[in-house]
């Protein structure tokens, strides 16, 4: 029995291995864009009220297609998304020049984009899925809308979380939608092959179906506060994620 738990976890993380929350699109729909702001339109659903304080996370300077994630505002001028969104960049010196975070229309908020000036902290690289991945931003200037406050304290098993994210949409590609869904948080024990927790800064969310271009999403409690961002994802069958938890000191020097 021992060995075919140990299968199974096996297969789990192989699942997690194969398909992040995070994409560069090869498809023929999207128009490879050298300078910004990008050309993709970020829109809320018809008929939605969706959060004004997420974003479309553009990266013009990835080597094929540009980078799409999702990023949340936490300060008038800092935001965070997962740590491989800007892996490019990161490799690269730092220079963040050509990442744009992309902001829909809401009620009294015009559609906006807004430039990166540094990137100000990131989480060490890691090849494992279960391992912290996230990255502080500096934008050029203050964006003009809320911030997300971010919450303390423990994020219990059982506890349902609301995730938001800028995704694609499945038939325009350049299209974007800020999209919300509720999700169930889980430890990361059968997610890890020793049984044991791997981090205690990583969950997995269930029952959540994630999409690709979801890395970096903002994970919020009841109270509407941060609490992680999503950065990896498993097959749209198995309906999970895998979250970063944001219990730590967050710089947000706005000055």
């Amino acid at each position: 029995m021992r060995g075919r738990a140990r299968f199974v976890s096996g297969l789990w993380v192989a699942a997690l291995l194969c398909w992040t929350a995070c994409t560069s699109t090869s498809s023929t729909s999207v128009r490879y864009i050298e300078v910004g702001p990008p050309r993709y339109e970020v829109s809320c659903p018809a008929g939605d009220v969706c959060s004004e304080s997420v974003a479309l996370l553009v990266g013009l300077s990835a080597p094929r297609e540009p980078t799409r994630c999702t990023a949340a505002l936490i300060g008038p001028r800092t935001a965070v998304t997962a740590g491989h969104c800007v892996a490019w960049e990161l490799a690269n010196g730092g220079r963040c020049d050509a990442l744009w975070l992309g902001f829909a229309q809401s009620d009294g908020l015009a559609a906006e984009w807004i430039g990166c000036e540094r990137i100000e902290s990131a989480s060490p690289p890691s090849p494992s899925l279960l391992s912290p991945d996230y990255a502080v931003l500096k934008l050029h200037r203050d964006a003009s809308r809320p911030a997300i406050p971010i919450g303390e304290g423990k994020v219990v098993s059982g506890e349902v979380v609301q995730v938001l994210s800028v995704t694609a949409d499945r038939f325009y590609d350049d299209l974007h939608q800020v999209r919300s869904r509720r999700c169930v948080v889980d430890d990361n024990r059968r997610l890890a092959s020793s049984g044991k927790l791997h981090s205690n800064s990583i969950r997995v969310l269930s029952s959540c179906p994630i999409r690709q271009g979801s890395s970096g999403a903002p994970v919020l409690d009841d109270r509407g506060r941060l609490r992680g961002l999503v950065h990896a994802a498993g097959p749209p069958y198995f309906a999970l994620g895998v979250m970063t938890l944001l219990s730590q000191p967050i710089d947000r020097d706005d000055g």
